[in-house]
């Protein structure tokens, strides 16, 4: 009898360890994309109500499939390779299924801390995408922010997963960014690096320190300090296309922001450069002082 219940319980946890080992090749094989992770209620604000979007028809016309997934967003690149579509994932920002199954009394305290944390990255967040939309908009590339409810959006837009499965969303109800798709930069310039083309190299250098130079002077940083997959390259300058970490400071005058934004912004950079290339990081650390050298000899403006 003993033998027969041990027998049965080792069945079933073999079951359980099945279904649960299916589930989670299941999900990577999504690259855990769900439509439902896309859900967030959208503010209206009548003062947006009538605003031009046909520029974007022409732009959404196309098909846009799955290209893989970020921190705050999944990411769909178009047919022609000019686009990319940035899905927020709001469900990071939602307490998880565990959390929520458990009554409001178990470790209220904790559940509140954790859930209002969540919040605030979200706000975070979304802040960071206009930010990105409004004052560096040339600098990320980004070419429409849709944070509010609209009308005149495609209802029935078709995206495709990882296993180029269908899916059809009401944008006028989704949050999305759309931004031109941009090469990747960091790999170009380790190759430059490696080919000795000093030439190319110095160009994405340069084009770099810029856009970290130009974001700075706004007095804008940056919580990611990662540099290797968060800059793209056209050919002929530097793009940022992570959006989703920038804050801004009061606490600083608008002079003490840009250089604090410049150091911070480069550091992680001339750490890596100093490694990886000390006769391409010194070259950069001569044109690093002339931008510090112009910030610390202008003067804030009285009143």
């Amino acid at each position: 009898m003993l033998k027969s219940i041990f027998r049965k319980l080792f069945v079933l946890s073999l079951l359980i360890i099945s279904i649960g080992l299916v589930g989670r090749i299941w999900y990577f094989c999504k690259d855990g994309f769900n439509v439902n992770r896309l859900h967030y209620s959208l503010p209206f604000d009548q003062k947006l109500q009538n605003e031009n979007v046909d520029r974007l028809s022409v732009l959404l016309n196309d098909s846009y499939h799955y290209l893989g997934r970020g921190r705050q967003c999944y990411v769909f690149a178009s047919s022609d390779g000019r686009y990319v579509l940035k899905l927020p994932r709001f469900d990071r920002y939602c307490l998880p299924f565990f959390w929520q199954a458990m009554p409001s009394s178990f470790m209220s305290s904790y559940k509140k801390s954790l859930y209002d944390g969540r919040q605030e990255r979200l706000v975070f967040t979304l802040e960071s995408f206009r930010i990105a939309a409004n004052l560096l908009q040339e600098e990320t590339a980004v070419v429409y922010l849709h944070l509010h409810r609209t009308n005149s959006l495609p209802r029935q837009f078709v995206i495709y997963d990882r296993l180029n499965r269908p899916f059809a969303i009401d944008l006028n109800q989704t949050a999305f960014a759309l931004q031109e798709k941009k090469a990747i930069m960091m790999p170009l310039c380790i190759k430059a690096f490696k080919d000795r083309n000093s030439k190319a190299a110095k160009k994405m250098l340069l084009s770099f320190l810029e856009i970290i130079d130009v974001r700075a002077q706004k007095g804008i940083f940056n919580r990611d300090p990662s540099f290797l997959k968060n800059f793209g390259w056209d050919g002929e300058k530097s793009v940022q296309i992570d959006i989703g970490s920038f804050w801004r400071r009061s606490d600083l005058s608008k002079k003490e922001a840009h250089l604090l934004s410049l150091k911070e912004g480069t550091a992680p950079f001339r750490q890596w450069l100093a490694i990886t290339d000390p006769e391409m990081f010194d070259w950069f650390e001569r044109q690093f002082a002339k931008k510090v050298q112009l910030v610390e000899c202008n003067q804030e403006p009285r009143g």
